[in-house]
């Protein structure tokens, strides 16, 4: 009896499903520089929640990537995405501003992925249009 050929998986995740911008790589590879030395990167994750649905978000990583979490990776950076999430941000774009008194990272495109226009019209909970 043949072996069953074992199924690649890539997980490198490309500009396609998920982009960061110059601005979100530099402030995540200066966020990684000045963290403890026991981060493996920075985890990005989805979660239910709110009257705009899903609610995304980003956090150190401890650990290396799972065995099947997509990776970005570039200069002082690894960002991974677990498949689930990565399935609800399909084609996002994830930006650093500093527009007023709060910089922060922010996921431009979000609803695409689930047939929406990537703008939040409920609430005006500025849930990253």
């Amino acid at each position: 009896m043949s072996a069953i050929p074992a199924v690649e998986y890539s997980t490198r995740i490309h500009e396609s499903e998920m982009r960061l911008t110059p601005t979100a790589q530099a402030k995540i590879a200066e966020l990684l520089a000045e963290a403890e030395d026991d981060v493996a990167g920075i985890r990005v994750f989805v979660s239910g929640g709110g009257c705009g649905g899903m609610t995304y978000g980003m956090t150190y990583a401890d650990r290396a990537a799972d065995d099947y979490d997509g990776v970005i990776e570039g200069p002082g950076f690894r960002v991974f995405v677990d498949p689930v999430a990565l399935n609800y941000l399909q084609g996002c774009e994830i930006d650093f501003r500093v527009d007023g008194p709060s910089p922060s990272f922010v996921f431009n495109k979000v609803f695409q992925a689930v047939g929406g226009s990537g703008r939040c019209g409920g609430c005006g909970g500025g849930c990253g249009a």
